[in-house]
């Protein structure tokens, strides 16, 4: 698969988040409005990365579909947290890739932040600022 940068969204600095990714122009819900691809990592080079560094430890992610670490890139790990997304970030268990997909789920205006729900049990949640 070819992927094609982000033509609609940026990164800023985020008062009180630090940075986050906003629209630079609209986006309608269901567009898509970044591929990142991923690169699967082991549960020893997780290991390294969570007593290496306290900011390292938000590069990765657990694909719990399919019992995998993988780190992402392009914008993938700079989309800020939020229990009412206007985006969601999908891996196609189906046909499995090396990359994810974030997508509108609600129209997204010109400037506005883009948010997915990290999808935190309750009680991991305690160390984000939530809206």
């Amino acid at each position: 698969m070819e992927i094609i940068p982000p033509k609609k969204i940026k990164i800023i600095d985020v008062q009180g988040k630090g940075r986050g990714v906003v629209a630079t122009e609209d986006i309608k819900s269901g567009e898509i409005i970044e591929i990142c691809p991923i690169i699967f990592i082991s549960e020893e080079e997780v290991n390294f990365i969570k007593n290496s560094s306290e900011i390292l430890k938000y590069y990765y992610l657990w694909q719990y579909a399919i019992n995998k670490y993988c780190l992402m890139l392009g914008y993938g790990s700079i989309y800020n947290h939020s229990l009412a997304p206007n985006a969601d970030v999908d891996y196609n268990t189906q046909s499995p890739e090396n990359y994810l997909t974030f997508q509108a789920i609600k129209d997204i205006k010109t400037g506005e932040e883009i948010l997915i729900d990290y999808e935190f049990d309750d009680n991991k949640e305690d160390f984000l600022k939530l809206d």
